[in-house]
């Protein structure tokens, strides 16, 4: 059991070394960089910010940041082309950023290439500076919902009054975000920057009454009053490479760009699904509990649970370390059913680390955050964890009942007694001092005989043959406890 735990682990801290060095190289600072020397004075990583907004790119953004952030570089850049998504999402992804800004000294910038329309637009704004490609835009930023309608007027401008207030606090020093953001997502917003109403190049007005606001980069980042500010950007720029070569001057900077290979992309999905696949671990991993001797529910079980990490590190919220406690803990476990049954240190010990590595998995903690240890940082772990046990109670429940009705399922768990009496622990059956005939090897559980009537039990002397007689040490309302007879 422990070799098995031992080379799957193994496994799969080998597949994530290899998604975050061969097959993602540029994450590590190599393969996609410029041509520049090695010891650049200046560093840059670029975050892809692509299609939908929903929580795959949540959680994109999230492992960029924090790579980012380790790596020390001087500015992150969320290269953006969308067409809008989930607002709810958006709103985390905001959070992400604010909360990134005090991790590392190093700026954020979104580079619109070429759409940043809706939610693009409310993730742009909360960046420190935003830049364009040509022929880009940015706006229509009208709160809807899911399916696109339209929402309660009433709703609408709660929402409205929440958002704007949003948009303020990340407006900072920047004289006119809060007013363009606040046109871009109420048509009912009148735009008039410096006492005039903006114009384009051909004279028309950009917002006219009833419409959203919709800007094009070379309008976005025009300037206006004493001193001169622009509207929203810092300039236009060819790519991203035009926009550091001006910056900090050709081949002088270390270009680092973020790459999402299939694996990553199937891991970000299934972070999605992330208390699923807990629970359907637990539930397999206590189906193998009640079944004699380690087989395949067992290793599906850790298997799950590995997968479940796999996805939080994808995303962003666990490292390596995360799974090293929960294998310590699941050690701690074997020893305690193995080598120490009745003990109860090593379970206890074992358990809690195995429940807290599941918890900080799912905690958001950055690099070089001094934590404050507060019910808010492991509030949504939780939840999450909650959620994933009382799924695991409900299939497990359903998958007792129908796993003992299957041929497979009758061959592991004997149902009857040899009498064919029903197999519940009546303790008018039983009493210490017993003898009993083990019908399964017990390693450390399996089912006893006990006067005709079948029982589970478990051994608190090491494994059991079959057929090998045994005393009855101890009754709980759940199982018997044996010791071989001397």
């Amino acid at each position: 059991m422990v070799q098995f735990v031992f080379h799957l682990s193994l496994l799969l801290l080998t597949t994530l070394s290899l998604l975050g060095t061969e097959d993602n190289p540029s994450s590590q600072g190599e393969g996609n960089i410029s041509e520049a020397p090695v010891n650049r004075q200046k560093s840059a990583y670029v975050i892809p910010i692509r299609d939908q907004i929903g929580p795959p790119i949540l959680d994109i953004l999230r492992r960029g940041m924090k790579d980012a952030i380790e790596q020390n570089v001087d500015l992150v850049v969320l290269d953006m082309d969308t067409p809008g998504g989930e607002l709810g999402v958006t709103l985390e992804i905001m959070q992400e950023i604010l909360d990134s800004l005090g991790s590392w000294e190093g700026k954020i910038l979104t580079f619109v290439n070429k759409e940043a329309i809706s939610a693009g637009a409310y993730i742009a704004i909360a960046t420190q500076e935003i830049a364009f490609a040509p022929y880009s835009q940015i706006g229509a930023a009208e709160a809807v919902s899911g399916g696109g309608r339209e929402i309660d007027p009433s709703m609408k401008r709660k929402i409205n009054s929440y958002l704007k207030a949003k948009i303020r606090n990340f407006a900072g020093s920047y004289k006119y975000r809060s007013q363009i953001m606040s046109a871009m997502m109420d048509a009912n917003v009148s735009l008039v920057i410096e006492g005039e109403p903006l114009r384009a190049a051909d004279g028309s007005l950009i917002k006219k009454a009833g419409e959203l606001l919709t800007l094009t980069g070379e309008e976005a980042v025009k300037t206006y009053g004493t001193p001169p500010q622009p509207l929203l950007g810092i300039g236009v720029f060819q790519s991203i490479e035009d926009l550091l070569n001006q910056r900090w001057g050709a081949n002088q900077y270390q270009l680092i760009k973020m790459e999402i290979n299939w694996a990553e992309e199937i891991g970000l999905w299934l972070n999605g699904v992330a208390p699923l696949l807990l629970s359907v671990g637990l539930v397999l991993l206590f189906i193998e509990f009640k079944t004699p001797g380690f087989g395949i529910f067992g290793g599906l079980g850790i298997g799950f649970i590995l997968v479940f990490f796999a996805s939080k590190y994808v995303a962003g919220l666990a490292g390596q370390e995360e799974l090293l406690l929960f294998l310590v803990g699941v050690c701690l476990v074997l020893v305690e059913i193995f080598l120490a049954p009745g003990l109860f240190l090593p379970a206890m010990l074992g358990l809690a680390l195995i429940f807290g590595s599941l918890i900080w998995a799912m905690a958001d903690i950055w690099p070089a955050q001094e934590i404050t240890w507060s019910i808010g940082l492991f509030k949504k772990p939780l939840v999450e964890l909650a959620q994933s046990l009382g799924l695991a109670f409900i299939l497990g429940y359903f998958a007792v009942k129908l796993i003992g009705k299957t041929p497979l399922g009758k061959s592991m768990i004997l149902e009857k007694s040899i009498d064919g009496g029903a197999n519940d622990l009546n303790p008018n059956l039983v009493i210490p001092d017993s003898i009993a005939q083990c019908i399964t090897e017990l390693y450390p559980s399996g089912k006893v005989d006990v006067g005709g009537h079948l029982f589970d039990a478990r051994s608190n002397s090491g494994r059991i043959e079959k057929g090998a007689r045994v005393r009855v040490v101890k009754q709980t309302a759940f199982e018997l406890v044996v010791e071989r007879l001397k």
